[in-house]
C-alpha cells in the first residue's frame, strides 16, 4: 500500500475517534508507522489530510451513484440506498464527512464544496422532481434531514450495525418523505 494511503487510513481511524481538533500530525504518523515529519513529504499538513479524506468520501459516493435514473422516484430511492450503504460500509469516513468540514479554511472549503456539488445536485434534482409543489428551501431542509437520518446509525458512539439496519433506515427515510405529500380535503 502506498505511504500516502497508509497515512490517510491512519488519519481516518484517528479523526473518527477523536475529531480533527483532537488529533495532531505526530499522532497520525505514529498510527501510520511513520515519523510526523515524513507525513510532510506526502501532505502539506493536517488540513490537506482532512481535505483528502473528504475527497475520499465524495469519490466513494459519486462512484456508487452511477448514472441518474430516469424515473424521479427510482432516483430518490437510489440516492437513499447509496447514502445508507456508504454510511454502513464506511462508517469512519461517513463520520468525518458529516462533521469535520468546518475545520477547512475558506479556500479549501470552496474547492471541496465544488467537488461535492454533483452529489448534492443529484439529491436536489430528485427531490424537486418528486415534490414540485415544495419550495427549494424546504427541499434543502429535507435533503439535510435525510442525510442526518441516514447517517444516524454511525454517529452514535456504540456504532452498531444491527442486522436489517439498512432496511430500517431506508424505510424511515421513505416514510419521512410522506410529510411532503400535500393533504387532500
Amino acid at each position: 500500500m502506498a505511504r500516502d494511503a497508509l497515512i490517510l487510513d491512519a488519519a481516518e481511524r484517528l479523526l473518527d475517534l477523536h475529531g480533527y481538533a483532537g488529533v495532531g500530525v505526530d499522532a497520525i504518523g505514529i498510527e501510520a508507522g511513520v515519523s510526523g515529519s515524513a507525513i510532510y513529504r506526502h501532505f502539506s499538513g493536517k488540513e490537506e489530510i482532512l481535505s483528502s479524506l473528504l475527497d475520499r468520501a465524495v469519490d466513494d459516493l459519486l462512484i456508487r451513484l452511477g448514472s441518474p435514473k430516469t424515473d424521479p422516484d427510482e432516483e430518490l430511492e437510489h440516492l437513499i440506498d447509496v447514502h445508507v450503504s456508504f454510511a454502513l460500509e464506511r462508517p469512519r469516513l461517513a463520520v468525518i464527512w458529516s462533521r469535520e468540514e468546518r475545520w477547512l479554511s475558506d479556500a479549501v472549503r470552496r474547492i471541496y464544496r465544488r467537488r461535492q456539488r454533483p452529489y448534492i445536485d443529484r439529491w436536489d434534482s430528485a427531490l424537486a422532481a418528486c415534490y414540485p409543489h415544495c419550495r427549494r428551501e424546504e427541499l434543502t431542509t429535507v435533503r439535510d434531514g435525510l442525510f442526518w437520518l441516514l447517517l444516524s446509525s454511525v454517529l452514535t458512539p456504540a456504532r452498531r450495525s444491527e442486522p436489517g439496519a439498512e432496511s430500517i433506515l431506508r424505510g424511515m427515510a421513505l416514510a419521512s418523505l410522506t410529510a411532503l405529500v400535500p393533504e387532500t380535503s
